[in-house]
């Protein structure tokens, strides 16, 4: 492409397009249901593997058989365009099947960590007036409990061993019975074969494409901490998977695509269901990730693209496994969800050229509210400590946080963003959705991402911090403060409490929440940390749990009269540093 007088600023001379062709730049965005672009993709190749489950091959034909018989059950029981179905599931070819099944009646997919506490699971139910859960059945026991007082009147229970191959679907049936894991079931519950098995005499009523029209909802903490539902489009999902398509890397159909992420989150269910398929790619499930056996899953699948987190490198590095293993089937080996330190960075990819990888990692960065990814570096479209370019559809910039001003190459920001990718709003709560969709000067509505960083002259992004208080995990989830706040608030023993991040000692990087409280009450230390660890057990997910509580007199305070938590964060990073007391 042959580059324009420059303005200096990005969002005007989008320096990127230098690195994408002119057929990328012109290529149509797609106008259908992400099931109908699942379809035009793969029609014409039906017998390519689109599942590997535990080595069970699942081809495309297969999979829309599946999807139909999915749909048939769901139209039997009742559901309908519009209708919302919580699905409280991991990454089994189940959850893909009910996830376009539900597609193809015009339904949404209310996705949601089955981590979650009871409590959290029933405020999603009870927000979007579900009547109909599909659930993982090690989580049955909390969803049983979730749905009292709601409009849930089936549960649709799935198991990881539906779809295991024999006889490892006897061996794991076996070994959950004998350590007593197979929960009993209300008269409300139907397992998998049963439900399918009862919608195959319907005669679903299929819904047509419709512009802007949710498909999906995954929750985020969102700037202030409060769980909020973004709602995705198909338009969202199929124009991320095009954005994929148009970025330049080797994707050829049954490539293996090693899918770890899970898919109550955007980068799990966008970027490791709908992206790989719909490029005809083989997508290798993992339902449940064991970061100590990630190498192991790299050996045996030879994955030619993978998405995770920073750690999930950091795990393979440091596996004595990977001692003069070949990796030249890496295509792209993306990481996400966090930064990287510079020194990690360094040593991933010295580590990847030892190992014959073609190209260094592929860092990115994104958000849910912009269906998962919006920059991306991809083969030598890499730059050290950069989060890489905007894809070919997503414009990105910085502004004054202050002024509203669009700042130059180099100069420091707010970090927004531009696309068709940009969520549809935020379920039920549009003055949220105003806080960070917002319209600038020139009508033009920016995603307002709340972290900081600059844009070299190239279009590479770089990120320089975060506006908004955020304790990001060693594996890319993260905590918002005042989610776990407002738990420990509820305790009759904390007069106040903050929760800051401290260092992970456990990982190369990543931080872990602790809590700084003001007790109230004359109870023993002991009594009320055993109180406060009830209480989080039972209202956070597990993810979030505090690693440690520390009693105070007081909180310290800025200027003007703000709890300072920065102040706590390097007393939480000066006490993990002189103490061992922090099981980080």
């Amino acid at each position: 492409m042959q580059e324009q007088k420059r303005t200096g600023y990005p969002s005007i001379d989008k320096p990127w397009l230098k690195y994408y062709s002119e057929e990328a730049i012109n290529a149509p965005l797609p106008e259908c249901t992400i099931y109908e672009y699942l379809w035009e993709n793969n029609k014409d190749h039906l017998d390519d593997v689109a599942l590997n489950y535990f080595d069970r091959k699942i081809t495309y034909g297969e999979l829309f058989g599946n999807i139909e018989k999915a749909a048939k059950a769901f139209s039997a029981l009742g559901v309908k365009a519009g209708d919302i179905v919580v699905m409280t599931t991991v990454t089994t070819p189940e959850t893909i099947y009910a996830f376009y099944g539900l597609n193809r009646l015009g339904a949404i997919s209310n996705m949601v960590d089955p981590r979650t506490s009871t409590e959290g699971i029933m405020k999603y139910i009870d927000e979007v007036g579900a009547n109909l859960v599909l659930t993982i059945d090690v989580a049955l026991p909390k969803i049983e409990k979730a749905i009292l007082g709601t409009n849930v009147r089936k549960i649709v229970v799935a198991s990881p061993a539906d779809s295991l191959p024999q006889p490892k679907k006897a061996l794991f049936l076996l070994s959950n019975k004998l350590k007593g894991k197979s929960p009993k079931r209300s008269e409300r519950c139907i397992v998998w074969t049963d439900f399918v098995n009862q919608g195959k005499d319907a005669t679903p009523d299929y819904s047509s494409y419709k512009k802007d029209t949710c498909c999906v909802i995954v929750h985020t903490g969102g700037t202030t901490g409060t769980p909020k539902g973004v709602m995705l489009s198909n338009d969202n999902l199929n124009i991320m998977a095009l954005q994929y398509r148009l970025l330049g890397v080797e994707f050829n159909r049954e490539q293996k695509f090693l899918n770890i992420m899970p898919p109550f989150i955007a980068y799990g269910v966008v970027c490791g269901i709908h992206m790989p398929l719909v490029l005809g790619l083989t997508d290798v499930l993992v339902p449940k990730f064991d970061p100590e056996g990630f190498a192991n899953l790299v050996i045996k699948y030879k994955p030619a693209h993978m998405l995770g987190v920073p750690a999930h490198f950091e795990k393979l590095k440091n596996n004595p496994k990977m001692n003069g293993y070949n990796l030249d089937f890496f295509e792209s080996a993306g990481a996400g969800g966090d930064g990287i330190p510079e020194n990690f960075e360094d040593d991933i990819n010295a580590f990847l050229k030892a190992h014959k990888s073609k190209y260094p990692i592929a860092k990115g960065y994104g958000m849910t509210e912009i269906s998962s990814a919006a920059a991306s570096c991809h083969g030598n479209v890499n730059r050290k400590q950069s989060a890489g370019i905007p894809h070919i559809k997503t414009i990105i910039s910085v502004f004054n946080a202050e002024t509203g001003k669009e700042q130059k190459y180099g100069e420091t920001g707010e970090i927004c963003m531009t696309a068709p990718t940009v969520m549809l709003g935020y379920y039920h709560q549009p003055s949220e959705t105003e806080k960070i969709l917002r319209k600038h000067a020139d009508g033009t509505v920016w995603i307002h991402s709340g972290d900081i960083g600059h844009m070299d002259e190239d279009g590479f992004l770089y990120i320089d911090g975060r506006v908004k208080r955020l304790i990001v995990r060693h594996d890319g989830f993260k905590v918002f403060p005042s989610q776990v706040e407002n738990v420990i608030s509820k305790s009759e023993y904390i007069e106040s409490c903050c929760a800051v991040g401290v260092t992970d000692k456990g990982h190369y990087q990543g931080q872990r929440p602790i809590v700084f409280a003001v007790v109230k009450s004359c109870k023993e230390n002991a009594v009320v940390k055993a109180k406060l660890r009830e209480l989080c057990q039972k209202e956070l997910p597990e993810y979030a749990q505090p690693v440690d509580f520390v009693f105070v007199d007081s909180l310290p305070l800025t200027p003007i009269g703000k709890i300072d938590y920065r102040a706590l964060e390097k007393q939480a990073e000066e006490m993990s540093k002189e103490s061992n007391s922090l099981a980080l």
